[in-house]
């Protein structure tokens, strides 16, 4: 690949200083992380942990009013009789306070002394997750190493120069900073109370008996501190190494008994007598782990003849107004990038806007949203070659299921299982927020566990590890299908779930009371029907044959069927109702089309048609993440010029005001809500990568939804249901080569433009080469 062709598809650049850590370009490995704002003769580095939460371990059910059975049967039976705001009232008082929030530890403003200037140059080179910052003969380098976990930043300078390291939080200090050889130690006091920005509270961060934080920073040179800053002697090269910890240890963390500060000191490693040679190894070996994982999938789109002259800021722009295919490719690669950044390592997800955060509370607490954004952050992990960090979530969903999740079950419905609804954190929160005037509509909403429990049975559907099935999946599903099973009502003539709402959305009720309470909403329905599906294909390929499947096998099929309302657009509710907002957000009643599959062109083609037409009924505009999965929707419906333009929309810049419901992109490539959230870009990369190879059907589709505007490219190691790794090439809109490596000994059919209809037989490990021009084989 061309210098100039990679940097286009995979180098992200700004010519000013980051004016807010949104602009910033960010690094991180999984556990540690910095966002790099750079400007003449300085660079301040935000950093992150992902163990770095507010709150300690309590009740799952803390300040909850009433819980039970009788609680529950007393909602259900309002809601029969029309009482909808008689059953918000007593969902209120089945409500917590809130989940915590993920934390910024702090920052390190590195200034190098005698150094200034007008302007600055910025970079973050996605194939290096390498952050550089220039200005006179000054050159910075930031990465979060891969190997060896800590966060390195190294200076190069044409002549020696002295630099000043200050450490500073927004958090409180445990005590005055520690000096360790050539470096400082900040411990932090850690919240044990977050409120959420929307929350009324007289003490929104609130301190006590909890958790530490630590932040340490050491020189690969001679350094010494002075006015409470590391100082180094002047020289040509500076290496520093950043390390950061908490303790005690997060549920799910390995455990240790050693203190924050220890730990952090234990981050930074060795540095020998060589620095220059260590900086060096250390850096090579960041290189391969990174690159291991980010050179497995790549898509490749002609860029704009200036693409390489402008800043991402002024491509971002310039691309509304002209084509410019290469920018899509690079927010492809940008997405993959955040995903494998902030998700590897270690037993907690990344969070709604990953592994950066630079403000006390973050938009939403910083935390995890099951009603959708946590499960988009993760749809790209096995599509476009990046399982291992899938597993991140995987064991956070084991862990809940495990603890709060059948908590919240048990005490709060009455149920079997485990049950989590749409807000939770490090902590493993399962149960609805909302303080007891939290919106039902957004705060009670016990489908949560089902759809987590649905990743699971992707991991296997990719990777065919059986082992992993039965030994950490299956006990996942089928506790989520015995809480399936305790939810699903059932009156002798139908079966239905109460209470149910479709997130965050609203419709006016028989009284004319807004609601979002009712019963049986289609993504109720969509999501335990794919809950069941999974238990009865994991079931046949590990031999389970338990008759609880069987039981809820038969009391999905009989909730009530997606249905087409009068205006030609999907039923969102039980029955009938007026939308009291017509362009809202969410999109849950389509869950069946993507990402679930149960509606498709060629099996369903009149829920097809009523889902494109309930795309378009909400409007045009939208939120960041919401075009993302607009485009994946699109993608699954074959409509590749409403790809291109939900892409187009997605790739536009962000509004400068940073509110509404308009998204976009910020200056470093962020998707805006706004504010910024990161399954905007995952859940884009995802939908690009729908729109290349689809294989939820009986056979593998090739191009099924191609914009008319990439007439020609290529896209390497996209994955596909059964273990298959698929690199496709298309000229003039049609297949013009195929590539397919196989896990396994299969057999697969496939089709696309160009290519026709072909079964073939791949041997694990051999690769087919399929030119259909030419027909070759």
């Amino acid at each position: 690949m061309s210098t100039m062709l990679r940097e286009a598809l995979h180098v992200l650049r700004s010519d000013r200083t980051a004016e807010r850590w949104t602009d910033a370009f960010p690094v991180g490995n999984g556990v540690r992380g910095a966002s790099c704002q750079g400007g003449p003769g300085a660079e301040r580095l935000w950093l992150n942990d992902i163990t770095a939460w507010s709150g300690i371990p309590g009740d799952p059910l803390a300040g909850v009013a009433d819980r039970g059975d009788a609680a529950l049967d007393a909602v259900r039976a309002a809601i029969a009789r029309g009482d909808a705001a008689e059953a918000e009232r007593l969902l209120l008082r089945q409500q917590t306070p809130w989940v915590q929030a993920f934390l910024p530890l702090g920052w390190i403003d590195v200034e190098v002394d005698g150094v200034f200037g007008d302007g600055c140059r910025r970079s973050l080179d996605l194939t290096t997750a390498t952050a550089r910052l220039e200005y006179g003969r000054v050159r910075h380098e930031t990465w979060a190493d891969s190997a060896g976990g800590a966060i390195v930043h190294r200076i190069e300078s044409d002549a020696p120069v002295r630099v000043r390291l200050r450490v500073g939080s927004l958090l409180r200090p445990a005590g005055p900073d520690t000096a360790v050889p050539n470096g400082l130690v900040r411990e932090l006091l850690l919240p044990i109370d977050v409120a959420p920005g929307h929350a009324t509270t007289s003490e929104p961060v609130r301190y006590g008996e909890g958790r530490n934080g630590a932040i340490a920073v050491r020189s690969a040179g001679a350094a010494s501190i002075e006015h409470g800053m590391l100082v180094t002697e002047p020289a040509r090269t500076h290496t520093f190494v950043i390390g950061t910890a908490t303790a005690p240890s997060i549920p799910g963390e390995p455990e240790s008994d050693a203190d924050a500060p220890t730990r952090a000191v234990a981050a930074l490693g060795e540095i020998g007598a060589d620095a220059a040679a260590e900086a060096t190894r250390r850096y090579e070996a960041h290189l391969a782990a990174h690159r291991e994982l980010y050179l497995r999938c790549a898509v490749t789109l002609p860029s704009a003849d200036d693409a390489v002259e402008l800043s991402t800021e002024e491509r971002i722009a310039a691309a509304q107004g002209r084509p410019d295919p290469g920018l899509a490719a690079l927010l492809f690669h940008y997405g993959r990038y955040l995903l494998l950044s902030s998700s590897r390592h270690t037993g907690l997800p990344l969070t709604l806007q990953g592994l950066w955060n630079a403000e006390i509370p973050g938009p939403w607490s910083s935390a995890y949203t099951t009603n959708i954004n946590l499960q988009m952050a993760y749809w790209a992990a096995e599509t476009t070659a990046l399982s291992e960090c899938h597993t991140p979530l995987l064991r956070f969903i084991r862990r809940l299921a495990a603890g709060s999740g059948a908590t919240v079950a048990r005490e709060l419905h009455g149920a079997d299982g485990w049950a989590a609804h749409h807000n939770s954190d490090a902590w493993g929160h399962a149960a609805p927020v909302g303080a007891g005037h939290g919106d039902p509509a957004w705060a009670f909403w016990p489908m949560g566990g089902v759809w987590l429990s649905l990743h699971l049975w992707e991991r296997y559907a990719f990777t065919g590890d059986i082992d992993e099935l039965r030994a950490q999946s299956w006990p996942v599903l089928a506790s989520a299908a015995q809480f399936a099973l305790s939810w699903i009502q059932a009156d002798g003539t139908r079966t239905y779930t109460s209470p149910s709402t479709s997130p965050e959305n609203h419709f006016l009720a028989d009284d004319g009371t807004v609601t979002g309470v009712g019963e049986s909403s289609t993504m109720d329905v969509a999501l335990l029907r794919a809950l069941a599906t999974a238990c009865v294909r994991a079931a046949a390929v590990l031999g389970v044959d338990e008759s609880w499947i069987a039981e809820l096998l038969a009391l999905v099929t009989v909730l009530p069927d997606s249905a087409v309302d009068a205006d030609g657009t999907m039923r969102e509710w039980d029955r009938p109702r007026e939308d009291t907002e017509p362009h809202h957000r969410h999109l849950s009643h389509l869950v069946g089309l993507f990402p679930l599959a149960q509606i498709t062109p060629t099996r369903t083609p009149s829920l097809a048609a009523a889902a494109a037409a309930s795309i378009l009924s909400r409007g045009r505009e939208s939120t960041g993440w919401a075009l993302a999965w607009r485009t994946a929707m699109w993608a699954r419906l074959g409509d590749g010029a409403r790809v291109h333009e939900q892409i187009t929309m997605a790739l536009r810049p962000a509004p400068v005001d940073g509110h509404g419901h308009r998204g976009g992109l910020y200056a470093n490539g962020f998707s805006a809500h706004p504010p910024f959230q990161i399954d905007g870009n995952i859940g884009l990369t995802a939908g690009v990568a729908e729109a290349l190879l689809q294989s939820h059907e009986e056979r593998m589709l090739l191009l099924p939804a191609l914009p008319p505007q990439w007439p020609a490219g290529s896209v390497r190691g996209l994955r596909a249901r059964g273990g298959v790794t698929v690199d496709i090439d298309w000229e003039r809109g049609e297949v013009a080569k195929v590539r397919l490596r196989s896990d396994r000994h299969t057999t697969i059919e496939m089709s696309g433009p160009g290519i026709g209809i072909r079964s073939i037989v791949l041997t694990a490990g051999q690769p087919a080469l399929i030119e259909p021009r030419g027909n070759r084989w």
